[in-house]
């Protein structure tokens, strides 16, 4: 959370547009940040269209995906997919051949992990763990911290819920 995740993904559909891929990006109906647009928005307002993915079963999220037929596919927020669904996606991709990058937290707020992303970790070819600055210290944050809302492991926020820290000043929201 705020460590440019999205941003960066932005910036990614672009340039692989201008090389003449063909690129899609997809997230979870979930994340409805932003108006809950059909697209990609970044805290800093970057943004890309989307397919939006509302709890279909593999097999239907891999038909739309195939549909387009993009030769990347960037997955946003994939921490609030399914677990066995994502990766059942992803590896489908994969093996036709399809570049994905995927992008999510991971751990929640409790720094618990957090949906697919640690096991998509250890599937993936590349990794890369962006951090942030940590809101209450200044030093490298990898945590997010929640200071409102709910107590449920999933709610989404920005910046009204959620600030970013390092190990030293997390804590629990009660």
């Amino acid at each position: 959370m705020f460590s440019g995740k999205t941003g960066k993904l932005v910036t990614l559909v672009e340039v692989f547009t201008r090389m003449g891929h063909s690129v899609l990006t997809v997230k979870p109906k979930i994340d409805d940040r932003y108006g809950g647009k059909k697209e990609i928005h970044s805290h800093d307002h970057k943004r890309s269209k989307a397919l939006v993915i509302n709890g279909e079963s593999k097999d239907v999220m891999i038909e739309k995906i195939l549909a387009t037929e993009a030769d990347k596919v960037i997955v946003d927020e994939v921490q609030f997919f399914d677990k066995e669904k994502i990766k059942a996606v992803i590896s489908t991709l994969k093996k036709k051949g399809i570049h994905v990058i995927a992008a999510g937290l991971l751990y929640d707020y409790k720094r618990q992990p957090f949906g697919a992303t640690p096991d998509l970790v250890g599937l993936a070819d590349e990794y890369l763990e962006l951090m942030a600055v940590c809101q209450k210290c200044g030093g490298l944050a990898r945590h997010s911290e929640r200071v409102g809302g709910t107590k449920g492991v999933i709610d989404v926020g920005a910046g009204d819920k959620y600030i970013a820290v390092c190990e030293h000043c997390h804590r629990i929201y009660k």
